[in-house]
C-alpha cells in the first residue's frame, strides 16, 4: 500500500484517480482549492483546501508521500488564449510550488498531448511545467494525457463544458439545443480535427501502475492509439444514444491543431473501453 497525494482531487480526472487508488488499497490524501463538485470523502483520509499558487515554505503539507499525482491545473485551451497569465501562474508556478514544498518519493505529473503541437498558452504552460519537474524532482513520471472522456458512473466533468464529448452528451440529453464543431476545413478525412480519446478509468489505472516505478523519461503517453474526428465522435454519440441532435459548423478556434494521436502508448496503458463506451457513459451520467 502506498501513501498518495492527489492534487486537483475534486476535479474530473483527480476524483477518478482518488477512487481507483482507494479501491486498490492505497492511502489517499487529497488537495484542491475548493471542496465541492465530485464527492470524494469516502475515498480519502485527509483533505487539504489549498490553492497550489499559494503553497510555499510557510504553507506546506507536513507529510511525506510515496507519490504525488499532480492533476491540479487550468485546462481550457480557449480560455488560455484569453488569459495566458493565469495559465502560466497556475500550471507552471503552481506545479513548482507543489514539487518543491511537498515531500515525496515520486512526482507524477499530468501533462497534455497538446504538448506535441504547442499552439495554445495552455499547452505551452504544460511544457514549461514538464521541464520544471525534470529539473526539480529526483524521481518523476510525466504523463501526456490525450482526450480523456467517459466516467465511472459516479464522478463527472463539473467545469464549464469545453470538451467535445461532454458537450455532445449534454446536447443528446437536451441540456443544450445544439453542438458546434469548430473547423471543417482541416486536412483530415472529413475536414474536422482528429483526436485520440481514452476512457478516464483506463487512464486512472495506468497512473496507478506507475506509482512504484518512476520512469524519469521525457514523457509517457496515455491515449488509446486511435484517432477519431470530431464528426465521428458526434455521430458515435448520436448512434449510442439514439438521439439525432442538431450539429452546427463553426470557424476554427485559435490554438487547435488538426491532429493529435498517440504514436507510442506508455507501457502502463491497458485499453478496456471503446469510443462507444465513453460516449454512452458520458450520456448516462448527464441523464442522471
Amino acid at each position: 500500500m502506498a501513501k498518495i497525494l492527489v492534487t486537483g482531487a475534486c476535479g474530473y480526472i483527480g476524483s477518478h484517480i482518488a477512487k481507483s487508488a482507494c479501491e486498490a488499497g492505497h492511502c489517499v490524501h487529497a488537495l484542491d482549492n475548493e471542496y465541492s463538485g465530485n464527492n470524494i470523502p469516502k475515498y480519502i483520509t485527509k483533505f487539504y483546501k489549498v490553492d497550489i499558487r499559494e503553497i510555499n515554505e510557510v504553507i506546506c503539507i507536513g507529510e511525506h508521500y510515496d507519490a504525488i499525482i499532480h492533476c491540479a491545473a487550468l485546462i481550457s485551451v480557449a480560455e488560455s488564449v484569453e488569459k495566458p497569465n493565469s495559465y502560466y501562474e497556475t500550471n507552471v508556478q503552481g506545479t513548482i510550488n507543489v514539487v518543491q514544498n511537498v515531500k515525496h518519493d515520486h512526482f507524477i505529473f499530468a501533462s497534455t498531448g497538446g504538448a506535441f503541437d504547442p499552439i495554445s498558452p495552455y499547452a505551452k504552460s504544460k511544457i514549461i511545467a514538464e521541464e520544471a519537474v525534470k529539473q526539480i524532482a529526483d524521481d518523476y513520471t510525466i504523463f501526456r494525457f490525450f482526450n480523456v472522456a467517459g466516467n465511472n458512473g459516479e464522478f463527472r466533468q463539473i467545469c464549464d463544458p469545453s470538451h467535445l464529448m461532454h458537450i455532445a452528451a449534454l446536447t443528446a440529453v437536451g441540456k443544450r439545443d445544439s453542438i458546434t464543431i469548430f473547423g471543417n476545413d482541416y486536412d483530415t478525412s472529413d475536414g474536422t480535427c482528429i483526436r485520440d480519446y481514452v476512457h478516464v478509468v483506463d487512464l486512472a489505472e495506468a497512473i496507478l501502475r506507475s506509482i512504484n516505478t518512476p520512469t524519469n523519461t521525457p514523457y509517457e503517453c496515455i491515449g488509446s492509439g486511435a484517432g477519431y474526428s470530431n464528426l465521428e465522435v458526434v455521430n458515435t454519440m448520436r448512434r449510442v444514444t439514439g438521439v439525432d441532435f442538431q450539429v452546427n459548423k463553426g470557424a476554427r478556434r485559435a490554438g487547435d491543431p488538426a491532429k493529435l494521436v498517440v504514436d507510442n502508448l506508455s507501457k502502463y496503458v491497458s485499453i478496456n473501453h471503446t469510443l462507444g463506451d465513453m460516449c454512452r457513459s458520458a450520456y448516462t451520467m448527464e441523464k442522471k
